[in-house]
């Protein structure tokens, strides 16, 4: 009986270690515009004024293939297609949300915000500007490019932006309705 207890714990502790081992998808999101800040800092992010919800109603698992373009700047603007089963979910947030805005983050940044002016019903999201060939290697590691053979010369194995700082504790400042300090402001790659 011990040994059947014991062997179940080790098989046990071999599925965590694999599940523990599973690549994670590069974090990429969507994040929908917020009606306001009154969600407080658990719900809501702000950038450039406007806030957003802090989970993605669309992250990099919900797409199927991607295809990049060069920017003027030098960096890389990416569609991402959504897949089939996404697509009208997509369709139905977009038409429940027209006027609003859609902010793209990648790794932690936020880029170019799109306004939605209509229904998304070709289920093509576009990250605009800002992008490198690492960004661009490591989405495809979990999406497919459309155009392998054009990607893989996109891509780099070494992400060039220097590596953030970590935060530091700030002292406490008072509390306004009007500033939220409560609230994060995500930054953007361009600084």
């Amino acid at each position: 009986m011990k040994s059947l207890s014991l062997l179940m714990s080790a098989a046990a502790l071999g599925i965590c270690a694999l599940v523990s081992c599973e690549s994670r998808p590069y974090p990429v999101g969507f994040h929908l515009e917020a009606d306001g800040g009154e969600g407080g800092s658990n719900f809501v992010v702000k950038h450039k004024g406007r806030f957003y919800d802090r989970s993605p109603f669309l992250s990099l698992v919900h797409f199927q293939k991607f295809a990049s373009f060069l920017n003027p700047d030098g960096s890389y603007c990416v569609v991402l297609e959504a897949k089939p089963e996404m697509q009208m979910r997509l369709n139905t947030m977009t038409q429940a949300s027209i006027g609003k805005h859609i902010l793209p983050t990648v790794a932690g940044l936020s880029f170019e915000p799109l306004v939605i002016k209509e229904p998304n019903t070709d289920g093509k999201l576009v990250i605009w500007n800002g992008l490198n060939g690492y960004d661009l290697y490591m989405i495809s590691k979990h999406v497919e490019p459309a155009q392998p053979e054009i990607e893989e010369k996109r891509y780099l194995k070494e992400d060039p932006r220097p590596p953030r700082p970590k935060p530091q504790a700030q002292p406490a400042k008072p509390s306004s309705p009007l500033t939220r300090p409560d609230i994060e402001e995500i930054e953007s790659p361009q600084g």
